[in-house]
């Protein structure tokens, strides 16, 4: 079999189908990711809050789902969040049913276990800032807040950057995952393609071929950020960033 034709365009090859399903990865990744970002934050203040309820709370947030596997955690959210929002809708409107995307539900299980590492992320970062320069904010008379966003925040990236790739580039690889509940992903298409044309080999080096790649140009991307993000410091700070 010509195996460049089956990466034609049209009724003829596959190369269509894997272009939207490449899509669909960066799709759920971009989607996801800020999300997770986002909820780093979340849960590394809930860690350090005064309240123990609270902490209680985050630390066994990040404990359950640094813990489960990936794909269980996937697994549980989307059949469960399926039986919840149809739950409610018939309480809402008896007998009727309503359904959870595959993309939505990617989106919140990835979130949930990136962002249980994320927030380790945040934690490491914020401690190389140092305790002085909190310490001197709340001296100055500024809230919690106000120190994290005037003080903090402006420094936190540069030394957040490397974990926050990494985790990206984590997250680009387990978008795969979601293959399982039929979004229609590299993975799955990939699927599609091999039972159809019943050449395993093929496609699963071409897919492996565009996570090389994807993860190759992540990696460079973030090595940029970084040498931006060291300029204007010291040789001993750049050295360690």
């Amino acid at each position: 079999m010509d195996w460049l034709a089956l990466l034609a365009f049209g009724d003829t090859g596959w190369g269509d189908e894997l272009l939207h399903g490449l899509g669909v990865t960066l799709a759920l990744s971009l989607a996801t990711f800020p999300v997770a970002i986002f909820l780093s934050f979340v849960i590394h203040w809930a860690k350090t809050s005064k309240r123990r309820p609270v902490r209680v709370v985050a630390h066994g947030y990040t404990t359950i789902f640094k813990t489960l596997p990936e794909i269980l955690t996937l697994l549980i959210l989307y059949y469960q969040s399926q039986a919840v929002v149809n739950w409610v809708a018939d309480l809402v409107m008896p007998g009727s049913h309503l359904s959870v995307s595959p993309f939505l539900a990617g989106l919140i299980a990835l979130s949930l276990v990136i962002s249980a590492y994320g927030s380790e992320v945040v934690r490491g970062s914020l401690n190389a800032i140092g305790k002085g320069q909190t310490e001197a904010a709340q001296a100055l008379g500024l809230s919690r807040f106000q120190t994290f966003r005037k003080i903090l925040l402006p420094q936190l990236w540069r030394h957040a950057l490397p974990g926050f790739g990494n985790l990206w580039v984590i997250l680009l690889k387990d978008t795969s995952l979601v293959s399982i509940i039929a979004l229609s992903d590299l993975v799955h298409v990939a699927t599609l393609a091999i039972n159809t044309t019943r050449e395993p080999f093929f496609f699963y080096l071409v897919i492996g071929g565009i996570y090389i790649l994807l993860v190759a140009l992540s990696t460079r991307l973030q090595k940029t950020l970084e040498r931006r993000a060291s300029t204007g410091i010291s040789p001993v700070e750049a050295r360690d960033v």
